[in-house]
């Protein structure tokens, strides 16, 4: 491939031209394509390149970097805003984990000692959170009226045996359940999961009998049981904090 670079200079009204030629190797396909015969708009130029109709692109050099590299330029970048920080004498970066002069991020004990710090804020938060006081004469749930905590009722309902009832038609109601599961025993409960825009049943339900004898009866009657066209599936209810 050669170059060719032109210095022109001007003396007294004359004008010099100076030409210096640079021979470079190149790969052999880049030589074999200079031997190509032009064509279209360049037909009928001479050899080389013709700034009429061709421009040449700056060289771009490629620089690939290492990880190493990388994280030692991330480490210049942070210890380079710390001494801005420091010069600045608006504060000083204190990590929240061992209190040492860095980020909380680039702590190297925040793998140990901050699980422990992590407990012990949550700790903290749970013993802060207070009960919510009520005016006088305000409604008084009654699971909390005796002094019971918040979730009795709720632990009440999971100790109480409930079956799940799947596999259910749109058009089911809480009548035909009634009708399906009292023969079995005393219901206490019926919930059916339906659609809050259009009202329709989403195919489960959950039971609840005061006896377990009856639960058990109902599941192993009704499991695979047809139940108009489809076949429901019954199964124990899981407690609502699994």
């Amino acid at each position: 491939k050669q170059w060719y670079q032109r210095r022109v200079a001007i003396t007294a009204g004359k004008v010099t031209r100076y030409y210096k030629l640079t021979k470079l190797k190149v790969a052999k396909p880049i030589a074999e394509r200079k031997k190509w015969r032009k064509f279209g708009d360049c037909a009928t130029d001479v050899p080389g390149i013709n700034p009429a109709n061709s421009m040449v692109g700056d060289a771009v050099f490629l620089t690939l970097a290492t990880k190493k590299e990388q994280q030692d330029n991330k480490d210049d970048d942070v210890a380079e805003k710390m001494a801005k920080l420091k010069a600045s004498g608006q504060g000083m970066v204190v990590c929240r984990i061992c209190k040492g002069p860095h980020w909380t991020k680039q702590c190297p004990y925040k793998d140990t000692l901050g699980v422990a710090l992590d407990v012990q804020q949550g700790n903290e938060e749970a013993n802060s959170v207070k009960p919510p006081t009520r005016a006088p004469g305000a409604y008084v749930p009654p699971s909390i009226r005796k002094g019971e905590p918040a979730d009795s009722q709720t632990r009440q309902r999971d100790e109480n045996p409930t079956i799940r009832v799947s596999n259910l038609a749109e058009e089911t109601c809480e009548k035909d359940l009634q009708d399906l599961f009292k023969p079995f025993g005393p219901v206490s409960r019926i919930y059916l999961a339906k659609d809050k825009n259009t009202g329709i049943s989403k195919g489960f339900a959950y039971i609840t009998y005061n006896r377990r004898e009856s639960a058990e009866s109902a599941l192993q009657t009704l499991h695979r049981f047809r139940y108009g066209h489809l076949i429901l599936q019954v199964e124990w209810a899981k407690p609502s904090g699994s």
